[in-house]
């Protein structure tokens, strides 16, 4: 929907500020995300989180909502220290870009040249800069010992995935990996006669500018929250991809820079090369490209980051001079991201009178064009998602997208595709592209895959008789991020669905995969994306069947 202007007759403001002219007051857009808030902490358990805002190269507004610590009545503020998570990376793909600047380090080299261990097939073909992008082929995520008090060396995770299968040649499409980012640290730490960490903040301070950024807690940290109950932070193993702790003005710094947006600073805002099968997904060098609730600002750089408790988001959009960080304390808090969205488009609608354009979803209604049941009926099935698997089904003359959380209507719409009844701005589409039957939905112009259809066909008797629950063998010390694992018959396939270590109101399931089975002792994650490709291996035991999967030892356990 078409933003309404918060001031009247508002006029376009020129891009500089004439010296000694008076710094944006951001009147409006305080006032909005205060109420943005304020109706965010009537559907969830809101606790605490910081926001700073950056005007061409000045701090506008740095505040904070709710409390840093509960128990201990401190209230959140500017100053207020978060995990900040894959935030992380920023700092990383800086540093390897400054030492890419000064020769020390060539992103163009194959990464097996630094890391000879590596010895899955086609790793020779991943070069240093596909690490930075996210296209390098490698697994996304590998759970051994990633969360706990005194988390295992990173450094030995080359060692640990040294077999692990690619999950597609190297630059075939995106998928997010915290593994090839802590394989990046790695070959910094390798080069370096200072340790990584020490490394990156070095780097980041002489080029960024000083902030108090750290790879370790400090003990007035914020608190961590989870469905409103106080939960130990605990320490990521990854730090290269997700291991700092920082305020909202310690980013400002970072903010600033790349809102410059010279030198490295355009290098990591530069896209990189993409296939068909990312669609209109682009990434610079650690930064996200594209974002449609700001495709109306000119460039976009922005992140996320998250941790056991804590959310952040970064974004800067440097043709129009604003950047902003929000930073909170509480596992809910995966709004972060909108509620910054909506700051920005508030104050690009305040400062410069630059509105959203007008969308689908402006029209009052949206015409409905006949339906061919034939033709809907080649798109029935499971689809795989980031975190979940759909099934589409006919129903009422259109089709039906069913999750655990519910279901979706896609209506015909003329000229081909859907509407969306959840969402009036997304034109959905169903097509084939690179081999693959896929599900887009296109939102003022900028195109994402939200779904693969999954392979169906008959479960061999192997896997069958493996399905059940089953628990980590974790370590002494190590926290799970989920309760407990569930392989899954479901009609159509296999699925392996992880338990939220407590109830929601809304979902008890944190992430469902679908599994396609390659032997009796073998199968993979399907789909294309973060978490896709990567090998789920079965043992057959006296005490049981074993599951092996991103580094967990997965044992039956249907009590």
């Amino acid at each position: 929907m078409r933003r309404r202007s918060f001031i009247a007759g508002t006029a376009a403001l020129a891009c500089g500020r004439p010296a000694g002219a008076p710094r944006f007051a951001f009147s409006e857009t305080r006032e909005t995300v205060a109420a943005l808030v304020e109706t965010w902490r009537e559907k969830m358990p809101v606790v605490g989180l910081s926001l700073a805002l950056v005007d061409r190269g000045e701090l506008a507004w740095a505040t904070g909502f709710g409390m840093a610590d509960r128990e201990a009545h401190r209230p959140a503020d500017a100053d207020t220290v978060y995990a900040i998570g894959s935030l992380t990376k920023l700092y990383t793909a800086l540093t390897a870009l400054r030492a890419d600047a000064t020769a020390a380090l060539d992103l163009d080299t194959p990464l097996q040249r630094h890391l000879p261990q590596l010895r899955a097939p086609g790793v020779d073909a991943i070069r240093l800069r596909h690490l930075l992008c996210h296209r390098s082929g490698l697994i996304s995520d590998w759970h051994r010992g990633s969360l706990g008090e005194r988390p295992p060396d990173w450094r030995r995770v080359a060692d640990e995935i040294a077999d692990e299968p690619l999950i597609a040649a190297p630059d075939s499409w995106y998928a997010y990996s915290n593994v090839g980012y802590t394989l990046m640290g790695h070959v910094l730490d390798n080069m370096s006669p200072k340790p990584f960490t020490e490394h990156t903040l070095d780097v980041a301070r002489d080029t960024a500018g000083a902030s108090a950024l750290r790879f370790d807690p400090p003990p007035l940290m914020a608190a961590g929250y989870c469905a409103g109950r106080r939960e130990v932070e605990p320490r990521l193993r990854l730090q290269p991809a997700a291991g700092m702790y920082g305020s909202v003005l310690d980013l400002v710094p970072l903010l600033r820079w790349l809102l410059a947006g010279d030198g490295l600073a355009a290098a990591m805002l530069t896209a990189q090369p993409a296939g068909p099968l990312d669609c209109d997904e682009r990434w610079g060098l650690g930064l996200a490209l594209k974002h449609v609730g700001l495709a109306h600002a000119g460039r976009v750089g922005w992140h996320t980051g998250r941790t056991f408790a804590h959310r952040a988001v970064l974004f800067v959009l440097p043709d129009r001079g604003l950047g902003i960080a929000v930073l909170a304390n509480f596992r809910e808090a995966g709004g972060v991201e909108d509620l910054a969205v909506d700051a920005l488009q508030t104050a690009l609608l305040e400062r410069d009178g630059l509105d959203l354009p007008p969308s689908l979803g402006d029209g009052e209604t949206r015409p409905r064009a006949a339906f061919d049941p034939a033709a809907l009926q080649r798109h029935v099935g499971r689809y795989a998602n980031d975190f979940d698997v759909v099934r589409l089904e006919i129903e009422h003359g259109g089709l039906v997208s069913r999750a655990e959380l519910g279901k979706t209507a896609l209506i015909p719409a003329p000229g081909g595709g859907f509407h969306s009844a959840d969402n009036r701005d997304s034109h959905v589409a169903i097509t084939d592209r690179a081999g693959y039957h896929i599900l887009t939905s296109t939102v003022r112009g900028i195109e994402t895959r939200i779904g693969v259809r999954c392979p169906e066909g008959p479960v061999p008797e192997d896997w069958l008789r493996r399905v059940g629950r089953y628990r980590v063998d974790a370590a002494p010390g190590e926290v799970v991020a989920f309760k407990a694992a569930h392989l899954e018959h479901v009609g159509g396939g296999l699925e392996l669905r992880l338990e939220l270590p407590q109830a929601f109101a809304t979902s008890s399931t944190l992430a469902r995969f679908a599994l396609a089975p390659s032997g009796p002792h073998e199968a993979t994650i399907f789909g294309i994306g973060r978490g896709k490709g990567q090998r789920v291996a079965a043992e057959d035991g006296p005490d049981g069947p074993t599951l092996s999967w991103a580094g967990y030892r997965l044992l039956r356990s249907d009590a």
